[in-house]
């Protein structure tokens, strides 16, 4: 039987590279959409720069459960091997648009087909010994906050020099290479239990595992107010960029460089966080710590508003995606301490469905506040970050919960 050890290593390299893929196109997008498609006027790019955005974590919000259902049945490395190899294949195609609507069904399809960080999770969870868990899981946070950090400052260099077109290929060749890595070095002994094994066909998950439990319905809601709050700001910020630019009389010969160097400092900061939380919350507990996390980052959101050019933009974030970056892992330790093993892949599908919908709430409504003023998507992420807060203190009383990190 092939270390734990060994296949985790495995999991993360290939997690951290589907990662910085998914940074080479991802902030390139509205430029993409107004210099290469040709959609220059304001109000229609950031329709669409929302639209686009939102049309993945809709369709991921939908096929998320079903995915992960099927993990708990079939095979978890499966499910990894299916949304890096999909992801190769969807968004390679990206690189051949002409027109926004091409590359609207372009990611409605990669929300159905990806979802890579799900399924990275539910087999980390799954081969992690218990006390090993927060380590393992923000470890792998950790891997994702940095493929997060050099995706765009690599991507925003390839398309400056190479064209918005080439970081769509540089994604498909990177999630390409963690596909060949999860097929030939992940071995997956997950062994499904005879009761789901009767249910082999079932495609919909059973939504009671999560509706009995007050701990599992409560991070959900933090789930899905955080990822809405996370992505309220985050498809605006290169537009962001280039109005803080205009506004101070400057000229960013590099738009793409520049929006990366940003995200991809504050994607940096994120996996310092994530490297930190586990001993953090060992000795505090899980709960407090995610409390104290986005507490501070709510607050640490709304300086953003007041940045008057890139330096002090670039700070900014990264102070506030320092306490954010820590969330995830809490969440996901949480979720996975107040699971059956077996169940872990639906659980995991489920979270990331309401992570999902959360992600398709935010740009949308990111893109209608910003055609009121860019500055006001930072105070309204600042809101919803503080009313996750408010769900936390106000959810279910914690009994055990101080407790995880010992269990």
């Amino acid at each position: 039987m092939k270390s734990w050890r060994s296949n985790y290593t495995a999991i993360l390299i290939a997690q951290t590279l589907a990662i910085m893929g998914f940074g080479f196109s991802f902030p390139i997008i509205p430029f993409f959409l107004e210099e290469d498609i040709g959609l220059t006027d304001p109000a229609r790019l950031k329709f669409w720069v929302g639209l686009i955005h939102a049309s993945a974590a809709i369709t991921l919000a939908i096929f998320a459960p079903i995915w992960g259902h099927l993990s708990d049945v079939f095979s978890r490395k499966l499910m990894l091997l299916r949304a890096t190899f999909c992801g190769a294949i969807v968004i390679g195609l990206m690189s051949l648009t002409t027109a926004p609507w091409q590359l609207l069904v372009l990611r409605t399809l990669q929300g159905c087909l990806t979802g890579t960080v799900a399924a990275s999770t539910v087999l980390v969870a799954s081969i992690s010994p218990a006390a090993q868990i927060a380590f393992t899981l923000g470890l792998l946070q950790t891997g994702i906050a940095v493929g997060s950090s050099l995706g765009p400052l690599v991507g925003g260099v390839i398309s400056d020099f190479l064209g918005y077109r080439a970081a769509f290929v540089g994604t498909s060749i990177l999630m390409a290479i963690a596909s060949l890595i999860v097929l030939k070095f992940v071995h997956d002994d997950f062994q499904s239990s005879p009761e789901r094994k009767l249910k082999k066909f079932s495609l919909f998950p059973d939504f009671k595992i999560i509706s009995g439990s007050s701990i599992l319905v409560k991070m959900m809601i933090v789930t899905l107010v955080v990822q809405a709050a996370l992505s309220v700001a985050a498809p605006m910020i290169p537009l962001y960029i280039k109005e803080l630019a205009e506004r101070a009389g400057e000229e960013i010969l590099m738009l793409g460089s520049a929006t990366g160097m940003v995200m991809g400092i504050g994607a940096a900061s994120s996996a310092l966080a994530a490297v930190l939380v586990g001993k953090f919350a060992g000795r505090i507990g899980f709960h407090k710590s995610l409390i104290f996390c986005l507490s501070l980052g709510a607050v640490l959101t709304i300086p953003q508003a007041f940045a008057v050019n890139l330096f002090q933009l670039t700070v900014y974030r990264a102070l506030s995606a320092f306490f954010l970056g820590g969330s995830m892992p809490l969440i996901n330790a949480i979720l996975a301490v107040s699971s059956n093993k077996q169940q872990q892949g639906t659980v995991f599908g489920i979270n990331t469905s309401v992570a999902s919908a959360g992600a398709a709430l935010g740009p949308m409504l990111g893109s209608f506040v910003a055609i009121l003023d860019l500055r006001a998507i930072f105070w309204v992420s600042a809101l919803i970050l503080g009313l996750s807060v408010i769900t936390l203190f106000r959810g279910a009383q914690v009994q055990k919960q101080e407790n995880y990190s010992e269990e």
